[in-house]
């Protein structure tokens, strides 16, 4: 007998490979990060050191190359250590974004779930 966990998200995911970098604490180094799928409520980022679940992080996404990145906040709902058959990287549940930032995030969801849909 199999047993899933249940699904929690309540939005949709959206692959991709979107660039950033993230810190978290008093961290001034930043590391980079690959951020793998995307909903409005969260991502998957890959990086090979992540956070441990229940930390704070900052996380800058360069949407598009030429212009600004988004910077807002998150938390790390769950990591993953490399040494196993799947990715090292953690799941990371967005907290805050203003406005604009939100605008701008649907915004390229939309177009990923556009281009998804007519590909």
């Amino acid at each position: 007998m199999t047993l899933s966990r249940p699904n929690k998200r309540t939005s949709a995911r959206c692959s991709t490979r979107v660039f950033g970098i993230f810190g978290h604490d008093l961290d001034l180094d930043k590391t980079e990060m690959m951020m793998l799928n995307l909903s409005l409520g969260g991502a998957f980022i890959k990086t090979e050191t992540p956070v441990p679940s229940g930390q704070p992080v900052m996380l800058r996404i360069f949407l598009d190359p030429a212009g600004q990145p988004l910077s807002f906040a998150g938390e790390v709902v769950w990591s993953r250590s490399t040494g196993g058959d799947k990715e090292a990287g953690m799941g990371v549940k967005f907290t805050q974004m203003t406005p604009g930032e939100l605008a701008q995030f649907k915004e390229f969801l939309a177009g990923l779930i556009e281009a998804d849909l007519f590909a």
